[in-house]
């Protein structure tokens, strides 16, 4: 095989056995590379090198089959249905935890801080995944704790790119302190919700445990909606302004990575 096909594929001889799956194959690859508005039978054959009446009958399999569709006035071949259910199920079955942490890992190794990944489940945050450090003094968190998403950097990246009404169903009744710095009035959080949202990533100020600070980003899925929030957190009397900016510029680039290999198509 030519051109995309071949570098699409990626995948080199075809194996023993295989050669007529391997061409059709090969050929949805084409046409799926293609640009609008569709591919001819005869774009088709000359690309495959193959008889006309050869590619003709791959074609109405895959015809058959749904992976392509057929336009009987224009004889234009495009992708088809079962295209979609595939890459759908592909997408649902993505997941976040075996995607974040690597990602996580190198968080870590990057501000030498731990790093969490969040996900909204009623009025809290759920740590789902925790890499932890190797200095002295650690954040002590633990996979599966629930705190008030309201009071933490993790839980304020998601609430901040929610919908306004959806915001307020993820907040209790009454927004407790847990520290001194906790933000307990609603219009105040939607504030700090917009701000997190202009710089693109959650400030925690010591506001869920003193002397703790943390920086969170939202990561988000395919169809653009935010799924969960990768953080950074440590004693705030560690985090110097260079340590500060490292962990908010380590924070944002380990979510977009993140959110890109979910699916995400970002600005």
């Amino acid at each position: 095989m030519r051109g995309a096909v071949a570098s699409s594929a990626e995948s080199g001889e075809a194996i023993v056995g295989t050669q007529s799956l391997d061409r059709g194959l090969a050929l949805l690859l084409y046409v799926a590379s293609s640009p609008p508005p569709g591919l001819t039978l005869a774009a088709c054959t000359a690309e495959l090198g193959l008889s006309k009446a050869t590619t003709l009958r791959m074609l109405q399999t895959l015809v058959r089959r749904g992976f392509l569709d057929l336009d009987s006035e224009t004889g234009l071949y495009t992708l088809g249905p079962t295209t979609i259910h595939l890459g759908a199920e592909y997408l649902r079955r993505i997941d976040v935890r075996s995607r974040a942490l690597p990602h996580m890992r190198a968080l870590v190794t990057a501000t030498r801080e731990t790093a969490h990944l969040g996900v909204l489940r009623g009025t809290n945050v759920v740590y789902v995944e925790l890499v932890e450090n190797d200095v002295p003094v650690r954040i002590f968190s633990q996979i599966g704790d629930a705190v008030p998403a309201y009071a933490t950097a993790t839980g304020k990246a998601i609430l901040a790119w929610l919908p306004h009404q959806q915001i307020l169903k993820h907040l209790p009744k009454t927004l407790s302190a847990r520290t001194p710095n906790t933000i307990t009035s609603v219009e105040r959080l939607l504030d700090d919700l917009r701000a997190t949202r202009e710089r693109g990533y959650a400030i925690d100020e010591t506001e869920n445990r003193e002397n703790v600070r943390g920086f969170a980003a939202p990561i988000f899925d395919h169809n653009t909606e935010v799924i969960a929030a990768v953080a950074v957190a440590a004693p705030s009397d560690r985090i110097t302004p260079e340590l500060e900016a490292t962990m908010a510029d380590e924070v944002l680039r380990a979510a977009r990575i993140i959110s890109v290999e979910m699916g995400a198509v970002l600005q």
